[in-house]
């Protein structure tokens, strides 16, 4: 073990989306219905996050899917794309059908092979587990831990805290994320926090900061396993 405080790590508690699964998947199913499909897809996530965050903050929840999907209507309106129910529906059925990350099938099996590894998501239960089976994956992790389970979503302490039914302290975990957001939250609520950087960029302006930077998975790996 070469990283310095992660000598009593357990558990790695992984983010799904956007850290193990490209949202850039999501462009090709705009294509055909958005004049600029990456516009259309950044603007979607970025109120999709939105209304989990308001929720939250009302002390109210709704299922992912719900909120992916109302983001989505919002999204079609705002930008005056008129989305008929088919191309709605076959837009939410593209998150189950995500590719995942080229360094995360081969990482995450040497990862599983010595930590537990579980998902620690906003997505519903069913929803990560369909894409995770899709990608296959599934094998590899020993519980899929949501905001569903929490009633509420990331950055919530509650979130992060579902760990602690796995049977162990919170310092022995690790959430691997590429939402800055997300791992500021896990160091917040106590967790050792992984920044998957993706796209080099600056770190960010908050106290709460990752415990260790990584670009990709296979450079996680290599940090942990040696």
């Amino acid at each position: 073990m070469g990283v310095t405080g992660f000598g009593s790590l357990r558990v790695l508690a992984f983010d799904i989306y956007g850290t193990l699964f490209d949202l850039g998947s999501l462009v090709e199913a705009a294509r055909g219905v958005a004049p600029d499909p990456a516009g259309f897809v950044a603007a979607w996530r970025s109120k999709q996050l939105e209304y989990a965050l308001l929720l939250s903050m009302m002390g109210r929840y709704e299922r992912f899917r719900v909120v992916t999907e109302r983001a989505l209507r919002y999204v079609s309106r705002r930008l005056g794309l008129g989305l008929g129910e088919a191309e709605v529906q076959r837009l939410l059925e593209a998150w189950l059908r995500l590719r995942p990350h080229p360094d995360v099938p081969g990482a995450l099996a040497r990862l599983a092979s010595r930590y537990t590894v579980v998902a620690l998501t906003n997505g519903d239960v069913d929803m990560v587990d369909e894409l995770l089976r899709s990608a296959g994956v599934r094998h590899h992790f020993a519980a899929i831990l949501s905001a569903e389970e929490a009633g509420v979503f990331k950055p919530s302490p509650r979130i992060y805290g579902l760990v602690a039914r796995l049977g162990v302290q919170l310092g022995e975990a690790a959430l691997v994320s590429s939402n800055p957001w997300d791992a500021a939250g896990a160091a917040n609520a106590g967790l050792k926090a992984v920044y998957v950087n993706r796209h080099v960029l600056p770190p960010e302006e908050l106290d709460a900061a990752p415990h260790l930077v990584v670009r990709d998975l296979e450079e996680l790996a290599a940090a942990l396993l040696g």
